[in-house]
């Protein structure tokens, strides 16, 4: 049995009485296990409270963050647990047990330093109280009071300290269990549902849990929209485990989101994301790498706050380390400030993104991890979804000592046809417009046309967005074709479109009829298609 001294605990069990050996095989009962954690801890206190005539017991479990001892279940002074009772480490009675890690008795309540008032108003008198461990490191308190003066013998802090490694336990293996959840809900709720689709471009990603599978880490990453058309990529990872690591993470990522679509820049919205972790005064840091591309410049701009470098893989196939000031990592010291940089990225490159459980094995040179995955990025194949293969290189079947994310974006090229599933929201217009005119230029079209097209498109998706499903939310659809010197975009909605609105308003089909040579407008019982075709000049052909 874990705790303690073994000598004094076995000669403690062999001079026991009949009695007392029930009440440790009580104690040791197996079947305990098979109840949920509420239970077994209740029925363990109510169990050493008969055994050990006590009129209370309880059980406190240790915020290692905060350095106190919280009340986790009670029986005789239920009380503690319902009020959320809170014990400092080192003071008072829990938390001297759990300070010093030993047993400790008192007999007189009267003289003795009790920081928990519920033990005065309920009139305790006398307490025994045993530390709580899991391979010898303390995680809680379990104590027993009486309302009567009395003394505790060694044979008592002996079942006491029995029951107290039966409940550590049973704690420990209940831990285990609820980080396998929060692993799993982690996963589904922080992390994209989906990675979007967007012409021209293929995502790929992976998020593994460390090879036990138990500790719940801080990685994360994410793709989103900005307002200006541009696509954002983030990866970061909080340092440290489990749930107080996993909830910095949520908040990190939701505060970065927040602060790009509100216009601030890469560098600004790091620098904004340091003070606040800072502020939350957690002592935890994070790295983490904020990206924004912007698909028709070919164009990156990226910022680094103590995160490894991205790989890009040139259209040949080369892949590098994008280089990047490192900066410090986010959360240590406040008015810091990030220096953003850009680079190009053209079509036919890939960018790659991970967190230190790729490049960190354990006895290899950081050098030799990075030259692998440059290794493993250079000989990819296009069969695969980059992330996919650097996985099965790189990771496939090892037992990984960190978490793991990677997120992968290949420029693909566009086609000679796209279609896109649009949310009908103001809010997609300028995306929707980028993406027309960079495939418009890959077709050839002079600034002009795609001029034209790109604003008669516009207006016909404005027109979907606004008169096709009032305050709801749906989506439109936009297709683009070519065919000879014919140009045809297609907006198609699946609501009924309410006429023009006064005051100058509804005169987008005059606008579009003006800018290119044909409008065709089909209305039924499933919604609304504008199909619009513009003549190109025989250069673009």
């Amino acid at each position: 049995m874990p705790g303690g001294d073994p000598a004094a605990r076995a000669a403690a069990l062999s001079g026991a009485d009949p009695a007392r050996l029930e009440h440790i095989r009580r104690i040791a009962d197996s079947a305990l296990s098979y109840l949920s954690l509420e239970d077994a801890l209740s029925e363990l206190l109510d169990r050493i409270r008969s055994a050990l005539e006590a009129d209370t017991a309880a059980i406190l479990l240790l915020d290692e963050d905060r350095n106190v001892l919280l009340a986790r279940a009670a029986r005789g002074l239920e009380e503690e647990v319902r009020q959320g009772v809170q014990v400092p480490l080192h003071r008072g009675f829990a938390g001297r047990v759990a300070a010093e890690n030993r047993p400790i008795v008192i007999e007189d309540m009267s003289h003795a330093d009790v920081v928990n008032p519920i033990l005065r108003q309920r009139g305790i008198r006398s307490m025994l109280g045993v530390p709580l461990r899991i391979e010898g490191r303390v995680i809680g308190v379990m104590h027993i009071g009486t309302l009567h003066q009395r003394i505790f013998n060694d044979a008592d802090t002996t079942l006491l300290q029995l029951a107290a490694d039966r409940a550590a336990l049973a704690i420990d293996d209940g831990r285990l269990t609820e980080q396998r959840s929060v692993t799993e809900i982690m996963q589904r709720t922080l992390l994209p549902e989906a990675l979007p689709e967007v012409p021209g471009v293929r995502f790929s990603a992976k998020y593994l849990p460390a090879g036990t599978g138990f500790g719940v880490g801080g990685d994360w990453y994410d793709i989103f929209h900005l307002a200006n058309g541009k696509l954002a990529f983030v990866i970061g990872d909080v340092v440290g485990r489990g749930v107080l690591a996993a909830s910095v993470m949520a908040e990190v990522r939701t505060a970065l989101r927040a602060y790009l679509v509100e216009g601030h820049d890469l560098g600004d919205t790091m620098a904004l994301l340091n003070d606040l972790l800072v502020s939350m005064g957690r002592h935890r840091g994070a790295t983490a790498a904020v990206l924004a591309l912007d698909l028709e410049a070919q164009e990156l701009e990226l910022v680094l706050a103590g995160h490894p470098p991205p790989v890009v893989v040139a259209p040949n196939g080369e892949p590098s380390f994008l280089e990047a000031p490192a900066g410090i990592p986010i959360g240590i010291v406040a008015g810091e400030e990030y220096e953003p940089v850009r680079r190009p990225l053209p079509a036919g490159s890939a960018l790659l993104l991970y967190t230190d459980g790729l490049i960190e094995r354990p006895g290899e040179p950081l050098e030799a991890c990075m030259d692998r995955v440059l290794a493993a990025a250079r000989s990819r194949s296009h069969e695969l979804p980059l992330a996919e293969h650097i996985y099965t290189e790189l990771v496939h079947g090892d037992a990984l000592e960190d978490d793991l994310a990677l997120l992968a974006i290949e420029l693909v090229g566009l086609g000679h046809s796209i279609e896109m599933r649009l949310e009908a929201n103001p809010m997609v217009l300028t995306r929707m417009r980028r993406t027309l005119g960079r495939w418009l230029l890959g077709e050839g079209l002079s600034e002009e046309e795609r001029f034209s097209v790109v604003l008669a498109a516009s207006e016909a998706a404005g027109n979907a967005v606004e008169h096709a499903y009032g305050a709801r939310d749906a989506t439109f659809a936009l297709s683009c074709t070519r065919e000879g010197d014919l140009v045809r975009v297609k907006v198609r909605d699946s609501g009924r479109w309410r006429e023009s609105q006064p005051h100058g308003r509804g005169r987008g089909l005059t606008i579009m009829r003006a800018l290119v040579d044909d409008v065709e407008v089909v209305r039924g019982a499933k919604g609304t298609t504008v199909t619009l075709t513009k003549r190109i000049a025989s250069d673009a052909q």
